[in-house]
């Protein structure tokens, strides 16, 4: 699986988020995380599963089965990062961004 720990931290920084983070949402210790994006260690199936989930990838490309895909636009890689801290929010934080977002969109509507 060389490699794999490196894509895997490419894929999370795609989604701005640090390995610290990722290793938080999965309910992992910092050291755990980081023994699978330095290669020291493989994750079981169900775990790498897991971790590509989060990630919003599949396995194949993690693994380099597949043409990774030309980089995203800047838009598209900023509605995932939007989407993905948007997942790690309670529902508080949730209402507050929605307001945030709400007038972020109305000031630049034309009035």
């Amino acid at each position: 699986m060389d490699g794999v720990g490196n894509r895997l931290r490419a894929r999370g920084r795609e989604l701005g988020l640090s390995d610290v983070e990722v290793a938080r949402r999965l309910g992992f210790s910092q050291s755990r995380y980081a023994n699978y994006i330095n290669d020291e260690r493989e994750p079981d199936l169900a775990t790498f599963v897991r971790i590509c989930r989060l990630l919003e990838t599949n396995p194949d490309e993690i693994l380099g089965y597949d043409d990774p895909p030309p980089p995203a636009a800047e838009e598209d890689r900023l509605r995932q990062r939007i989407a993905a801290a948007s997942r790690a929010m309670d529902l508080e934080t949730l209402r507050t961004a929605a307001i945030v977002m709400d007038a972020l969109c109305a000031a630049r509507s034309p009035g």
